[in-house]
């Protein structure tokens, strides 16, 4: 499952470093209701996801692994829109209240706005 729409190691954004580079140089923000999406444009032909969820946001584990899932699943569906950009979801207080459908709907219309943004900019392609 490797292919277009697997979710394999090097699509993910593992170091410190890598969350920091985006936190402080963000090229594109695009906020939702309970998550915001922040993206820098990268050197590779394939974008990277990172998300950051705190016990503060979600105070149960498995909430947080809920959520995680569910963001990684969407991107694994849209990744090959979104071109050569590394994107960190940060998530904010009442994401672990939301039904899984209207979290799915609201990621999926954010990945889109990102992916426009993304094609106006030229930068991510």
């Amino acid at each position: 499952m490797h292919g277009a729409f697997g979710f394999p190691r090097d699509r993910r954004l593992l170091r410190p470093a890598e969350f920091q580079r985006i936190f402080k140089g963000a090229d594109w923000r695009v906020s939702g209701a309970v998550f915001t999406l922040l993206a820098v444009a990268n050197t590779l032909d394939h974008p990277r996801l990172g998300v950051a969820l705190s016990k503060r946001q979600v105070r149960r584990a498995v909430g947080r692994n809920r959520i995680r899932r569910q963001l990684r699943e969407s991107f694994r569906l849209h990744q090959h829109r979104l071109g050569g950009v590394d994107i960190v979801v940060l998530g904010r207080a009442g994401i672990d209240r939301i039904p899984v459908q209207e979290l799915r709907a609201a990621i999926d219309r954010s990945w889109e706005e990102l992916a426009e943004r993304c094609k106006k900019s030229l930068s991510c392609s």
